[in-house]
């Protein structure tokens, strides 16, 4: 796997012009009117939300490859690498949304922006809530090129709709993140957590930087995690590492130093020793068990 390639705004972009601060949205796939067959792996600081109405695209996402006909939906994370490529008749929108929006949804119902932290691929089917989905999308993209009276207010009540169709579709097919209950402001905080751990993406940070980041006591931080997860800072943070670098040991490509360093760790036989804690095998005997001869 290669290094993370990051866009600050839509493909090959490095800016976005959000309505309002809130949404943007776009044709699909194109990029500056031009079709885009294949889109390379790259990840973006925002939430992404596809409507494809004509065509095949497949999405490459970790090891998976899954093929997506139209009529359908799916959505991409914040910080999520992902690739596509794209039939000839490929036609849809893709509907950007901004943090603050999303946070501001957070502060009223978390568990609702939580289950939009995981890719979500839905196919149209008569009568469900997925329908109600793909309507207010077209709603969506139907405002957003149009320069009406009181737009930015219409936008954010078919987000709204939008976002609660996504969460009670996503309901019906997952668990919650966990039983325990925490306020709505744990929950925020905990989403930072989670992005700053992919957005920074070194293992070197400590708890105590991540807590500063976010505002709050390492203390506090630590009461968060434990209520949300039953896992303190430290043990997310490795088991996010620890995952990363399981994928990147199934490719040939980069020797288990190079890895560590890749991961900020700047010490392989201390990186060796956590993987093996982690996983029960050294990295040399994960490589060996997945068939792959360094």
């Amino acid at each position: 796997m290669s290094t993370k390639v990051y866009f600050k705004g839509n493909y090959q972009k490095d800016s976005i012009d959000f309505e309002d601060g809130l949404i943007q949205v776009t044709a699909f796939p194109f990029v500056d009117s031009l079709f885009v067959r294949e889109v390379k792996p790259h990840a973006h600081n925002f939430f992404q939300g596809f409507l494809l109405e004509e065509g095949i695209t497949s999405l490459e996402y970790e090891e998976n490859t899954i093929e997506i006909i139209a009529p359908a939906f799916f959505t991409i994370p914040k910080n999520i690498v992902h690739g596509l490529t794209n039939s000839e008749d490929c036609r849809g929108w893709i509907i950007n949304l901004s943090d603050l929006f999303l946070e501001n949804i957070l502060r009223k119902d978390a568990d609702i922006v939580m289950e939009l932290d995981a890719i979500h691929i839905k196919h149209l089917r008569e009568g469900e809530e997925t329908e109600e989905v793909i309507v207010a999308m077209k709603k969506i993209v139907a405002e957003f090129n149009q320069n009406l009276p009181g737009k930015s207010i219409m936008l954010q009540n078919l987000v709204s709709i939008l976002v609660v169709g996504l969460h009670r579709i996503s309901k019906k097919n997952t668990h919650p993140l966990n039983p325990l209950h925490s306020d709505n402001t744990s929950k925020i905080y905990f989403r930072r957590f989670i992005q700053l751990i992919k957005t920074d993406y070194t293992f070197k940070k400590t708890v105590e930087s991540f807590a500063n980041d976010l505002g709050i006591s390492a203390g506090h931080l630590n009461r968060i995690c434990h209520q949300i997860t039953n896992n303190s800072p430290k043990e997310i943070i490795s088991n996010y590492f620890i995952q990363e670098a399981q994928k990147e040991l199934t490719s040939i490509e980069k020797s288990i130093t190079q890895i560590s360093y890749q991961l900020h760790c700047d010490d392989p036989a201390y990186f060796s020793r956590l993987f093996k804690k982690r996983t029960g095998l050294t990295p040399k005997e994960y490589r060996e068990k997945h068939g792959i001869k360094a």
